[in-house]
């Protein structure tokens, strides 16, 4: 099933580098993404709370994806007068409204948990992990997405300039932490015909 529209929920906004990677393959034209000021909120809230982002360059990306995106709000009345129908987890049913009103496809979240298939089959919405979300783009639109690393990857410069296969090994967990990407790391090396490698910070 191809995407035409996504909600972007807050737990995918947080959490750099998939979310610029989400936004660079949107840019590219794979999708189109759809948030509200709520969701755009949480990601402020917590960011900036968790230290990983300053006021400043919350900021500076906020106004970036209005430039980018600029008609991705969708209006928070009538989200937040749909939310309490919504059959989900009450935590995210403001998310699950956003994607009816948005006329979204699926939601693209880190909280699957939270939006359960039976819940979300009756509206005709589907829930997809960064990761299965970025596949599902990869198998569609295999030259945007490449491009779309490509892109992440020349402005990424600390230590260094990296590489796209240092990048992809980001994704794929190579050298510290749990991978943020792996199947999607996977099949991107694999159409990209490169191996992962470990990303330059964890050598």
């Amino acid at each position: 099933m191809a995407l035409r529209r996504g909600v972007i929920d807050a737990s995918v906004l947080y959490a750099e580098p998939v979310r610029s990677l989400v936004l660079w393959v949107a840019a590219g034209g794979s999708f189109t993404p759809v948030w509200t000021q709520r969701i755009l909120d949480e990601a402020r809230v917590n960011l900036i709370a968790q230290r990983v982002l300053t006021t400043e360059r919350w900021d500076r990306l906020y106004d970036a994806m209005c430039e980018a995106f600029p008609n991705a709000l969708i209006d928070q009345a009538a989200v937040d007068a749909l939310a309490p129908r919504m059959p989900n987890d009450e935590k995210d049913r403001h998310v699950l409204a956003a994607a009816v009103v948005g006329g979204a496809d699926v939601v693209v979240t880190s909280n699957l948990r939270h939006f359960q298939r039976s819940d979300l089959e009756p509206l005709g919405k589907r829930a997809l992990s960064p990761d299965e979300m970025l596949c599902e783009a990869l198998a569609v639109a295999p030259s945007s997405v490449v491009a779309a690393i490509r892109l992440q990857a020349n402005v990424m410069r600390k230590p260094r300039q990296w590489t796209e296969a240092e990048l992809l090994g980001l994704f794929a967990g190579l050298g510290r932490g749990d991978p943020a990407l792996p199947a999607f790391a996977t099949a991107a090396a694999r159409v990209m015909r490169v191996e992962p490698v470990p990303p330059p910070e964890a050598r």
